[in-house]
């Protein structure tokens, strides 16, 4: 990614969040690395996990691990695996564009999910606004939307929405987050709002 001077980051952190809201936890961890000794080849992996307060093994879980290649700046190919545990471990393939100024940043990354009779078209895309206060102080605002559905049918598999506002110190983000999650071609929904903090890791 790069800064709004065109400026290489040269190790982006792991950032891991976690949600505690009115109806359970929510976790995200996102690694964006590229491989050392190497300018175009990198790491892109994003996992959520989340369980109502009730359960004490979580249903809903997503996870991708994926190799990206840089074709041009801030376009890159993605291939790799993505698990559900309703789907299991399958193959996925997509590109995606970032583009990282200063105090805002966008992420699209459209991906096919599968390649059978049941594979899966995914669109996700994440915007953050992060305008500085001081040396130390920065607000913070994101949108991270996710919408899949099944190719041959065009029934809706899952999706979301995850909105945060908050304020960032140094490494340490916090602040109120809401959740809206649905599952499924009659899109059964979930709701969760609370707080949530998340660090920057290894950066």
């Amino acid at each position: 990614m790069y800064s709004q001077t065109e400026t290489p980051a040269s190790n982006p952190p792991v950032i891991f969040e976690v949600l505690a809201g009115n109806k359970g936890l929510a976790s995200q961890m996102t690694v964006n690395k590229g491989f050392e000794g190497s300018k175009r080849f990198g790491f892109f992996s994003v996992a959520n996990i989340s369980s109502k307060w009730s359960e004490d093994h979580s249903k809903d879980a997503m996870i991708q691990a994926n190799i990206t290649f840089e074709v041009i700046r801030n376009l890159r190919l993605v291939g790799g695996s993505h698990y559900t545990p309703n789907t299991g471990l399958r193959p996925t393939a997509g590109f995606m564009y970032s583009k990282n100024f200063k105090d805002f940043l966008l992420v699209v990354n459209p991906r096919l999910i599968g390649f059978s009779g049941s594979s899966i078209a995914e669109g996700f895309i994440m915007m953050e606004y992060k305008p500085e206060i001081s040396e130390n102080w920065n607000l913070y605002s994101r949108i991270q939307g996710l919408y899949s559905e099944t190719i041959k049918d065009g029934g809706h598999a899952r999706s979301y929405l995850m909105l945060r506002l908050g304020m960032s110190y140094k490494w340490v983000t916090f602040g109120a987050g809401a959740n809206f999650d649905s599952y499924g071609p009659i899109k059964e929904s979930k709701q969760n709002y609370g707080v949530f903090a998340a660090v920057r890791l290894f950066n």
